[in-house]
Formats: structure tokens, C-alpha cells, sequence
């Protein structure tokens, strides 16, 4: 499965070679918030991780009236009960699940980032494809009320694209701050931010993305 995914990763015949020999947790020496810790995974466990509902049944163990029920997960989350039960084994396997009590579910994951320093442009934009699509149903299926969207287009220099990416996490960081105020969580959301070119000055011939 390894082989598959990496080579549709567009990753080498030696990297892939490596990562059968390597498949464990790395230290992370990002910088993190006090309290949020980082996991480090090899591309292959990275890659079934990165499904979005991995995170939203972590996050749903968080929510008034939560059941320890796949069947109830995934309704809830609008999946099959195949894959919440494939998804809860993966997390089991990997500690980030704790199931303590036939009715008492714990995350050990806390608030934590997942990385891998294996991902290609192309893995990266695999990764994202699932909540861009998650978004723009939300848009047309989720009344307003119950959702937060704002645009803006700009003109820019692009030379403090890094500026931009560092006013992003530092977004991301105090909305961990602001989520981790509450103590009685209703509802799962998903937050990301978007910041792309809508021209095509930046494209060259022959360049591929990814």
C-alpha cells in the first residue's frame, strides 16, 4: 500500500525504499504553543490520518451527548460505519484513541498538530482536496447562520507571502485559545484558511503543480 500511495505521491523509488524500512513517530522541533503537541508520523500512516473524519471523531468524543456507537459516529458525520470502524482502529493502533470503558472514549492526541516532512506538493494538495470539497457543500447545504465564511481579494507583493503564512498560524493559534475557553462543545467544525493567487502571473510554461 505504501508503494501505491508513493508512487501516486509522485515520491522515488528510494524514498519509498526507505519508508518500508522506517515506520516510526519522529521528534518534532516546530514550535508550538504551550500545551499543543506535535506527531511526527512516516508518510504512509500520515496519509490515513489525514482523512478529515479522523480528527472529527476526536473532536466528537468532545460533544454533549456524544455515543460510543459507529453506527451513531457515522450518521452524525455523514459517513459509512466502514469507515468509522477502519478510522477507529487506526487511531487505537497508533495511541491517539484510548478506550477505556465500553461508554468512555479518550483522545490522547490533546490539541495536536500532525506533520510529516515526507509530503510532496502533490500529497499536500490530495490532503486538502476532501475539506475544500467539505466546504463548498457547506455553503450550499448549512444555512448561514450556523456557519462563518469571509473573502476578500487583494492585490499583493508576494515576496511576504511567509508574513502571510505566519498571520495564519498565528490565527489558527488563538482560535485553539478561544475553542479551548469553552466546556460544552455541541457541534464539530472544520476552520481553514485560503490564501492563493486568482491570476495567472505566476505560471510558467510547462510548470505542473505538485
Amino acid at each position: 500500500m505504501l508503494e501505491a500511495i508513493g508512487k501516486r505521491m509522485g515520491l522515488s523509488e528510494e524514498t519509498i525504499r526507505a519508508y518500508e524500512q522506517t515506520f516510526r513517530r519522529k521528534p518534532n522541533s516546530k514550535s508550538l504553543p504551550e500545551g499543543i503537541h506535535s506527531f511526527d508520523f512516516d508518510l504512509d500512516t500520515f496519509q490515513l490520518l489525514s482523512v478529515w473524519y479522523h480528527f472529527a471523531i476526536l473532536e466528537l468524543i468532545r460533544v454533549q451527548g456524544f455515543k460510543t456507537d459507529s453506527r451513531w459516529i457515522a450518521k452524525t458525520l455523514g459517513i459509512g460505519v466502514e469507515e468509522v470502524n477502519v478510522a477507529l482502529q487506526r487511531l487505537l493502533r497508533l495511541g491517539i484513541l484510548e478506550m477505556s470503558g465500553r461508554h468512555r472514549w479518550i483522545d490522547q492526541s490533546g490539541d495536536a498538530e500532525f506533520t510529516s516532512a515526507a509530503l510532496t506538493e502533490a500529497a499536500r494538495n490530495q490532503i486538502n482536496q476532501e475539506l475544500y470539497e467539505l466546504a463548498s457543500a457547506a455553503t450550499k447545504h448549512i444555512p448561514s447562520q450556523h456557519r462563518v465564511h469571509r473573502q476578500m481579494t487583494v492585490a499583493v507583493d508576494s515576496r511576504r507571502l511567509s508574513r502571510f503564512s505566519k498571520l495564519a498560524d498565528e490565527f489558527m493559534n488563538e482560535l485553539r485559545s478561544v475553542v479551548s475557553e469553552g466546556d460544552s462543545e455541541d457541534d464539530v467544525y472544520q476552520a481553514e484558511i485560503s490564501f492563493f493567487p486568482v491570476t495567472t502571473l505566476k505560471r510558467k510554461r510547462g510548470e505542473k503543480n505538485g
